[in-house]
């Protein structure tokens, strides 16, 4: 995009620069800088001439609190204008692991006196991968498939981060709760079925069984994220994640894209 500013981008060491990052981010002006720890001179250094910084914290990790702290005082220190926190919708749900790390950060940066806004993105649509979905007629769940859940396009929620980034001063202290829509599983397989006119059915599995299969795929490698996921599993089967769209709505200046609309973007675009 021509109004673009230069982006940097801190990545660890064992990051495939060639696959994780599109070729536009590894071309000038903007960089890749890759590096081991988050302390020192180093890493301090990464933080000068930034003027804004987005932070999205590692999901599920031991040290996300940790991390999040130290960027939040090298950004600080280095006299950064305007720090985007990437948190999580309804962070006072604390019942769930997730969302106690989140409010405790969120805490942190409020009173960090940084200029600062957060935003609250419930699940991503991405989340879901329909390829898998389509070749597999399936999509797992280790919970209830009727009960509803709040899902954003992530493609939304760039639009809104754009925003910010071009007019942090007119979202300055502001936390931004961006539901596109609260849909069930089991709604989402029966539009999946219908728009691809194949049969797509819930796996409902036990969170035990799910969290099992992560583990055999490698998504899960440690005690505390297979915790976590079980505590937010038994969670989402009882209450879900729903929340409300005024605010995304307001922010696009449109209609949140609804999972219908995005589901037929992404086959479309595979088809092609």
């Amino acid at each position: 995009m021509p109004d673009c500013p230069a982006i940097r981008v801190i990545a660890s060491p064992s990051a495939n620069l060639q696959t994780g990052f599109p070729p536009a981010l590894r071309s000038v002006p903007h960089s890749i800088v890759q590096i081991e720890h988050s302390e020192g001179a180093e890493f301090d250094a990464v933080f000068r001439d930034v003027s804004i910084v987005f932070h999205d914290g590692p999901a599920i990790h031991p040290q996300e609190e940790a991390m999040s702290i130290v960027i939040i005082d090298a950004a600080k220190a280095a006299g950064v204008d305007h720090f985007i926190l990437c948190s999580v919708f309804q962070p006072m749900r604390t019942k769930l692991r997730t969302h106690q790390t989140k409010l405790r950060i969120e805490e942190y940066l409020v009173e960090s006196r940084l200029s600062y806004t957060i935003l609250q993105p419930p699940n991503f649509m991405q989340n879901i991968p329909l390829d898998a979905v389509l070749s597999s007629g399936l999509i797992p769940t280790g919970f209830s498939t009727s009960v509803a859940h709040g899902f954003v396009d992530l493609n939304d929620v760039s639009l809104v981060a754009r925003k910010v980034i071009l007019d942090p001063a007119r979202h300055n202290l502001a936390q931004y709760e961006l539901v596109g829509e609260n849909i069930s599983y089991d709604e989402i397989t029966s539009m999946l079925s219908r728009i691809s006119r194949r049969n797509i059915q819930c796996e409902v599995l036990t969170p035990t069984e799910f969290v099992a299969r992560l583990r055999l795929s490698g998504e899960v490698r440690t005690e505390y994220a297979e915790d976590s996921l079980v505590r937010m599993l038994v969670y989402y089967d009882r209450w879900g994640l729903v929340g409300n769209s005024n605010a995304l709505k307001w922010l696009l200046g449109r209609e949140p894209t609804k999972w219908e609309a995005y589901a037929q973007r992404e086959l479309f675009a595979n088809l092609h």
